[in-house]
């Protein structure tokens, strides 16, 4: 059951090769980061990793709320779908639990970051570092992505209540 008075978001970036988690506690600190690395083979084996790592994190510390990329469809179909599938393991979870989810664009989250929508990696890398208290260690891009979509939704978040009130 989520719990909305702790104010933690858990950010994701979904795909079945890799998908990459954070727990953000507001403004600016990582609690925790990880990414799910799952073998080639079977994509319902596949899922189920990436779903049982899901479950045992929001065990561990139940987020206020979820944020993930939205699908981004550029030119490889396959890598597409391999995102969808992900993607819905982990709605399927969250709905299970209860966590409300927020959905970003790529180019969102590159925004509220560095400022520019097209922003690459490395710029993304150099923002995060910056303005974020990062877990100590070395950082996978999918680790990094989840921690950026976790920010972004912060700082929308904290700017539409600014907007109501």
């Amino acid at each position: 059951m989520p719990d909305a008075r702790n104010g933690l978001i858990l950010g994701i970036d979904p795909g079945l090769a890799s998908t990459g988690f954070a727990l953000l506690s507001e403004p600016n600190l990582v609690l925790a980061c990880s990414t799910v690395v799952t073998r080639p083979g079977r994509d319902g084996e596949r899922l189920v990793v990436i779903t049982r790592h899901l479950r045992e994190l929001l065990d561990a510390n139940p987020p206020a709320e979820a944020s993930l990329e939205e699908l981004f469809m550029g030119r490889n179909a396959t890598s597409a779908v391999a995102v969808a599938q992900a993607r819905g393991a982990i709605l399927a979870v969250l709905e299970e639990r209860g966590v409300p989810v927020f959905e970003y664009k790529p180019s969102q989250v590159k925004v509220i970051l560095t400022g520019y929508g097209n922003a690459d990696k490395a710029q993304i890398a150099r923002m995060l570092a910056a303005q974020v208290k990062m877990p100590e260690g070395r950082l996978d891009e999918h680790a990094r992505d989840a921690i950026a979509i976790a920010i972004c939704h912060a700082r929308s978040r904290r700017f539409t209540r600014a907007a109501i009130r």
